[in-house]
């Protein structure tokens, strides 16, 4: 597998928060929050790609030699399962909260095999 290269990283505003955004080969891109050597990861996008093939995972493979945790928030829950696996590969150090429309709720456990019990049994979730 072939790792995705960086065409280019900016930062912007993002309310009072300043975000990093990471423009990879093929329209792939990763918007988040840094903290000295963490990572806040809100969006991974493979642009107008197919999924299944990789591109996600691969710029996770680019992310993680540059920060010692990197975490996911506002994961929409249908891409769950694909962070479950990414945090099961060891991309992905924790997964804080799921967004469902408007909606915010943080995740209670954070325990890989947990996690997935409770994904599949719908108890997932806790409202803030």
């Amino acid at each position: 597998m072939q790792p995705l290269h960086e065409l280019f990283e900016y930062n912007f505003l993002y309310g009072v928060r300043l975000a990093t955004a990471y423009a990879l080969e093929y329209g792939v891109k990763i918007i988040g929050f840094e903290e000295q050597d963490s990572f806040e990861v809100r969006v991974l996008t493979i642009g107008k790609n197919p999924r299944r093939t990789g591109l996600g995972k691969k710029a996770l493979l680019f992310l993680r030699p540059k920060f010692t945790k990197i975490t996911v928030s506002e994961i929409y829950e249908g891409a769950l399962p694909f962070w479950l696996k990414m945090m099961e590969c060891g991309l992905v150090d924790e997964l804080l909260s799921i967004k469902d429309g408007s909606a915010i709720y943080r995740l209670g456990e954070t325990n890989n095999s947990k996690l997935q019990a409770d994904y599949n049994n719908g108890w997932l979730v806790h409202e803030i």
